[in-house]
């Protein structure tokens, strides 16, 4: 509803992005993000916005400009733990042992009590396939 009262509003674009990224929707959430970054650039949200687009970039299996997009985040925010996880999953994913470990130690001190079994109950990540991908991730960056 706020789309349609205004396309141009950043935030409602940006959660549009992230709902779009856990239902599987990868390629249209990464539009939603980047368009909520194109529209308010100094935006204080900026920083999520960044996690959303990684986070759907992720999910297309293109880890790299995940990485990329999560250390932007991070940059921006550094207790940004959207961030810190799909940095660590991303990592892990592309074989990048050294960055995983790191952004794992970073992911626990962000957020003390993440594990495998926290992520699987807590993040609403549809269908079941995204949410193994993501897991697995993890379990390649040593969460257990």
């Amino acid at each position: 509803m706020a789309l349609r009262l205004n396309p141009n509003f950043s935030l409602a674009q940006g959660y549009y992005g992230l709902a779009l990224s856990y239902c599987g929707h990868w390629e249209e959430a990464n539009v939603a993000a980047c368009r909520a970054l194109r529209l308010s650039p100094r935006d204080p949200f900026s920083a999520v916005y960044n996690g959303i687009a990684a986070y759907a970039q992720f999910s297309g299996r293109n880890y790299d400009e995940a990485i990329r997009l999560s250390r932007e985040g991070i940059r921006q925010r550094s207790d940004f733990v959207g961030a810190h996880r799909v940095l660590t999953a991303a990592a892990g994913m592309a074989g990048q042992t050294d960055i995983a470990r790191v952004a794992l130690q970073e992911l626990r001190r962000a957020q003390p009590n993440i594990s495998l079994a926290w992520i699987a109950s807590q993040m609403p990540i549809k269908p079941e396939a995204d949410r193994e991908h993501y897991l697995e991730g993890f379990r390649r960056a040593g969460l257990d």
